[in-house]
């Protein structure tokens, strides 16, 4: 099964933005200086938001 893009116009998947959270990108300007996504048209921005949101409260806990 291929990785789910959430990112279409950079072609970013849920993992990479994954991986980028957890190597200390913690908000989405650093996601996006990190892996460029949500640089293109925006769209994706809010799933970008709530996959962070997700990714930190699990983390923290």
């Amino acid at each position: 099964m291929r990785p789910r893009k959430v990112c279409v116009c950079n072609q970013i998947s849920e993992e990479e933005i994954l991986t980028s959270i957890r190597n200390g990108n913690d908000t989405l300007q650093k996601l996006m200086d990190d892996t460029g996504v949500s640089t293109g048209c925006g769209t994706c921005s809010s799933a970008i938001l709530k996959i962070l949101a997700k990714e930190l409260k699990v983390s923290r806990e």
